[in-house]
């Protein structure tokens, strides 16, 4: 059934570990919709409760996609897969659409150290049980508590030669291209 993405911006965490929102950047939508359409990822849904970023994400996709930016093959291949989704129930909802099926929810961060599940058996699942798995990532300083907390499936934090308690503060378009090619790559 395949693999989903969904970058989250709400609900996450500021700097304060308060719940928040955060905005959308371009960057984002280009860097993450390529990654999805290297690794075969079905779908990419940007998550956000804000009207005005969603008709902004409507509008960039738009132009890749059906307008004056669709004259790059490997643009509109990338934006062609990409969905804005008002949250995550939303993107959860589309995807059974999709497939039929609810998906696992799995997600990631930085912090995650307990209780998760190693990349390889992940690997074996997408593999082999034919469930659809939406992989949520956070923007901002990581997912909400609340977030983590209903998800099927955590994946460890990507760590350095200094290990999970060492320094770690990717972007979360690095952290993301990461843990696709762990879980897809070759």
């Amino acid at each position: 059934m395949g693999i989903f993405l969904a970058l989250v911006h709400h609900p996450v965490l500021n700097r304060h570990g308060e719940v928040s929102s955060t905005a959308v950047t371009n960057v984002d939508l280009h860097d993450l919709g390529r990654a999805g359409r290297t690794y075969g990822v079905n779908r990419f849904f940007v998550v956000t409760p804000i009207d005005l970023q969603r008709e902004l994400v409507g509008r960039v996709i738009r132009h890749w996609a059906d307008g004056p930016g669709s004259k790059s093959p490997s643009r509109q291949q990338a934006f062609d897969r990409i969905e804005v989704a008002a949250s995550i129930d939303q993107a959860v909802e589309r995807v059974s659409e999709i497939t039929g099926e609810k998906p696992l929810i799995a997600v990631t961060g930085a912090s995650l150290v307990d209780d998760t599940t190693p990349f390889s058996e992940v690997t074996a699942m997408i593999r082999n049980s034919g469930s659809p798995i939406l992989l949520l990532f956070g923007t901002g300083w990581g997912l909400a508590p609340e977030v983590i907390e209903r998800a099927n499936i955590r994946l460890p934090a990507i760590s350095g030669p200094e290990g999970p308690l060492g320094y770690n503060h990717l972007s979360v378009r690095a952290a993301a291209v990461i843990v696709l090619d762990r879980l897809l790559g070759e």
